[in-house]
C-alpha cells in the first residue's frame, strides 16, 4: 500500500456559486485545475527572496507522507502488513491532515505575498501622493 507524491495539480473544490450545486462546483474546479503542489513555493515572490522558508516548504511538502521504511525479510514484511491491516485507516487520516497543513502553509504563505505585494503598491502610491503639488 505504498503511495507515491505526484506532480498532480493540488484541487481544492471551489465554493459553489449562488444557486450553484455542490457537484457543479466540483465539476467546474476539475475542468480549470490550479497550479501544482510543487510549484506553489515557486510561485511566491516571499519564498523566493528567503531560502529558508523555501527550503522549509519544501521539506515540509516532501515529508508530509507518513510511510514506513520498506521492510526487511518475511517478519519485517508480515508485520508492515499487519501494521497497514490494523492502523491503516489511522494512518490515512493522518495523512490527510498532513496533506491540508501542507496545502493550507503553502496557501497563507501565497496570501501573504499577496498581502505584502499590495502593501507595497499602497506605500508607492502615498509616497507618489506626498510629492504631488
Amino acid at each position: 500500500m505504498e503511495r507515491k507524491q505526484s506532480d498532480e495539480p493540488l484541487f481544492v473544490a471551489p465554493p459553489a456559486r449562488e444557486g450553484e450545486t455542490l457537484l457543479a462546483a466540483v465539476e467546474r474546479g476539475l475542468r480549470d485545475p490550479g497550479p501544482s503542489l510543487a510549484n506553489l513555493p515557486t510561485l511566491s515572490d516571499l519564498a523566493m527572496r528567503d531560502p529558508y522558508l523555501a527550503g522549509e516548504l519544501a521539506a515540509l511538502r516532501a515529508s508530509w507522507e507518513l510511510r514506513p521504511p520498506p521492510a526487511q525479510g518475511l517478519v519485517g514484511r508480515l508485520r508492515a502488513r499487519l501494521a497497514w491491516r490494523l492502523l491503516g485507516p489511522e494512518l490515512e487520516q493522518a495523512n490527510q491532515a498532513h496533506a491540508s497543513v501542507v496545502r493550507l502553509v503553502d496557501s497563507l504563505v501565497a496570501h501573504l505575498d499577496a498581502e505584502r505585494a499590495a502593501r507595497a503598491r499602497l506605500e508607492a502610491r502615498l509616497a507618489a501622493l506626498e510629492r504631488a503639488p
